[in-house]
């Protein structure tokens, strides 16, 4: 089973009865009863098995479990990822922002994915391409999802690169991974 463990690190202390205290402000994120499965040629698989949880504005969230437990099919489930076939989001809502994501068209959902809502998976190293310099891939994605020209995703790229303490990092655009 996935187990889901917040944050628990509240900035400032939180009003207590009798002080006016305003409504909670709806999660950013919000799973209920999310439930996917995978046919497989023993039958069906439930890789992912009525999971709910809720993300706070400004909390984090951590999926932890054993190998296999459904975490990253989870996780592959709210950016809408599962190879269908043979993979299927059987039951369950999805909302981020107020929005329902499975009620997203397609389009709608690219758009999301990677400027609004995103997954740093498993295998980070293997992400990149080995043939093509990094700077033109992550500049390439920061394209897509913020319409800027060349000239600003290469800024934005050394930039980047250099928030995650990647040594020089105007050289390293042009290198290879």
């Amino acid at each position: 089973a996935v187990a889901a463990l917040m944050n628990t690190h509240t900035p400032h202390p939180e009003p207590g009865p009798g002080l006016n205290a305003a409504p909670a402000p709806e999660p950013v994120l919000r799973v209920e009863r999310l439930t996917t499965s995978f046919t497989t040629e023993d039958g069906v698989a439930r890789a992912v098995d009525d999971v709910s949880f809720a993300v706070p504005a400004g909390r984090i969230l951590a999926l932890v479990g054993e190998s296999g437990c459904g975490k990253s099919v989870t996780a592959l489930s709210i950016l809408r990822l599962i190879p269908d076939p043979p993979g299927r989001i059987v039951s369950g809502r999805i909302w981020f922002d107020g929005r329902d994501l499975l009620e997203l068209p397609k389009a709608e959902m690219r758009r999301l994915r990677g400027s609004a809502i995103s997954m740093i998976f498993q295998e980070p190293m293997t992400s990149l391409n080995p043939v093509f310099r990094i700077g033109a891939q992550v500049a390439a994605a920061i394209r897509l999802h913020e319409g800027v020209s060349r000239q600003e995703a290469r800024r934005r790229t050394i930039e980047l690169l250099g928030r995650v303490g990647i040594p020089e990092p105007a050289l390293r655009v042009d290198n290879y991974p």
